[in-house]
């Protein structure tokens, strides 16, 4: 019993590294139109809780953040080719 233990231990103390490595590495996952960007806030876990910006994938979920160091200060930009980008300002 005390090997299954110390298995469970290991294997959930590795998950939890993973997880923190995974989190640290990029901004919260968030659903989006392929090629376009945008602007969000309140994500505690992520700059403070501050604004940033970020990227869409061709997957639809946000793959680049630029975090912004003030609360309401991003802005969705729009381009003559009807995509978006958000911009801290």
């Amino acid at each position: 019993m005390k090997f299954i233990s110390l298995t469970t231990v290991i294997i959930t103390a590795a998950a939890m590294t993973g997880a923190v490595i995974a989190s640290a590495a990029g901004g919260p996952d968030i659903a989006c139109t392929p090629g376009n960007g945008g602007c969000a806030s309140g994500y505690a876990s992520y700059n403070n809780g501050n604004d940033f910006a970020y990227g869409c994938g061709s997957n639809g979920h946000s793959n680049s953040w630029t975090p912004c160091s003030c609360q309401g200060c991003c802005k969705v930009t729009f381009a003559s080719d009807g995509s978006t980008d958000g911009v801290c300002g």
